[in-house]
């Protein structure tokens, strides 16, 4: 009798593990910039904060409206970085974006600017999730980065041009 109900508990714990929600994983990505002995580093730090291991597959990086001079190469303006590593439970996982950016805008040879926007493509036990960070203006000298801002401005942009766009139709309607 013992063995029978252990047997279901374990088949009834099972089941709820399977079942996510997303209020149960905390993944939380973000882009940032750190200095360290005098060098600053463009990093993208991947935060779990749930209970569970998250396997993290990689980050699509997308370049929008950028600005930039004497590229070595026709820019491909997308790029994925491979990440494909666990992140345990409450831990973080930081690595560097700066020569996938530099890829992706063309390997340019000054100064330039980009909006980024990124996407992380993650694993929780067998349910596949992808995570969009908020978009950011990053500035940047080869593979060195400048700066680094939120682009919350350039949402709001984007909203009201979509909003323009649909009165306008009203009006032709």
């Amino acid at each position: 009798m013992i063995r029978n109900l252990w047997e279901r508990w374990i088949a009834w714990r099972h089941e709820k593990r399977t079942d996510l929600s997303s209020g149960q994983i905390e993944f939380i990505p973000k882009l940032s910039l750190n200095r360290s002995d005098g060098w600053l580093a463009l990093e993208l730090v991947l935060e779990n904060r749930s209970d569970l291991t998250v396997w993290t597959e990689d980050a699509t990086i997308v370049l929008a409206d950028l600005d930039a001079n004497s590229q070595t190469r026709i820019p491909p303006n997308q790029v994925t970085h491979k990440i494909r590593q666990n992140i345990g439970a409450n831990d973080a996982l930081s690595l560097s974006l700066a020569e996938s950016i530099y890829d992706a805008a063309g390997r340019p040879q000054g100064p330039y600017s980009s909006l980024v926007l990124i996407t992380v493509r993650y694993r929780v036990l067998r349910k596949w999730c992808n995570a969009q960070l908020e978009t950011c203006l990053v500035e940047m000298a080869a593979l060195s980065p400048v700066n680094l801002h939120r682009a919350r401005w350039y949402q709001k942009k984007i909203r009201n041009a979509n909003s323009s766009d649909s009165t306008v139709d009203q009006h032709k309607a």
